[in-house]
């Protein structure tokens, strides 16, 4: 059974107070307007039979004592007309103002919880993304220590390739989207790159971005995929908006052949299909020596 609409209820009140407001208003009008048969010349009433003319007094006395009582009706009809209008419209204006309220928040609550980071705390990000990458290539016993590089200037690359990526946005200057890279969504979580939608035809992107630069350890990757989950999860509920995940994943093509990319790429799709939130997941792989020429648009398209 369908939930009762109060809002329907609220309109259907106005609407009987305006019905019987127009009763009030007709009745009188259409009562003293009808004779009832009851216009007769004397000469006419003389003429008819004394039953007839018993039926006739007896109802000129009932109409006679009903017209006393037409005004109060008339009356009482307007007072509850009045009263009906008055309560409707009230809970009609709360309700609307509850919902023009709610709205408002809706639409303002994501831009109220979106700011920059700070460049402390980008670097701070920066940190952690090298450190995760870098415990992971020393589980897998993939390099050598003294390939690994110090870690202030590991940051630094990080941080470039990442100014790289918002440098290609920001340089197209979409006129469908406002590019903020290096976000806090929520006071809850930190994404690389915020694309909003400036019109309904297109739906928002959050772009995560991974920089590596000796191996591609597959578990940092299914944590991005995780990691990207929890955020279009978020934002669509917070925003009530469709928003597009896409996963950049930067490379070093010296060290990372490309047969092993078309695997890894393979792989990100098997482990992200079952993923309600992730169906329309976009992953791309960027050689770090071709970023420059990297092609946005297949970002950008609907």
């Amino acid at each position: 059974m369908n939930k009762i609409d109060y809002g329907d209820i609220n309109k259907f009140l106005v609407s009987i107070g305006i019905v019987l407001i127009g009763l009030a208003v007709l009745t009188p009008y259409l009562y003293l307007k009808e004779d009832f048969g009851l216009y007769l010349e004397q000469e006419s009433f003389e003429k008819l039979q004394e039953p007839i003319k018993n039926l006739i007094t007896d109802k000129q006395e009932k109409i006679t004592q009903i017209q006393k009582f037409i005004p109060c009706v008339s009356i009482t009809l307007i007072v509850l007309g009045l009263l009906s209008i008055i309560v409707g419209l009230v809970r009609w204006f709360k309700r609307q103002s509850k919902l023009d309220e709610k709205f408002d928040k809706e639409i303002k609550k994501l831009d109220l919880e979106i700011e920059s980071l700070t460049p402390e705390e980008k670097e701070r990000k920066a940190l952690k993304e090298v450190t995760e990458i870098e415990q992971e290539e020393k589980k897998q016993e993939a390099l050598q220590t003294d390939k690994i590089q110090p870690k202030n200037e590991a940051i630094q690359n990080y941080l470039r390739v990442e100014n790289d990526i918002f440098k290609l946005f920001q340089n197209y200057k979409s006129p469908n989207f406002d590019i903020l890279p290096q976000q806090r969504i929520g006071n809850r979580f930190e994404i690389d790159l915020l694309l909003k939608a400036k019109t309904k035809k297109f739906s928002d992107r959050i772009i995560e971005i991974k920089y590596f630069k000796n191996q591609l350890p597959l578990s940092i990757l299914n944590k991005s995929i995780y990691q990207l989950n929890t955020y279009i999860s978020y934002y669509k509920e917070a925003a009530n908006k469709s928003v597009v995940p896409v996963l950049f994943i930067v490379y070093n093509d010296k060290t990372i052949s490309a047969d092993r990319i078309i695997d890894y790429k393979k792989r990100i799709f098997d482990y992200a299909k079952d993923i309600p939130n992730l169906e329309r997941l976009k992953v791309e792989f960027i050689e770090e020596s071709n970023i420059k020429n990297f092609d946005i648009r297949t970002i950008l398209k609907k």
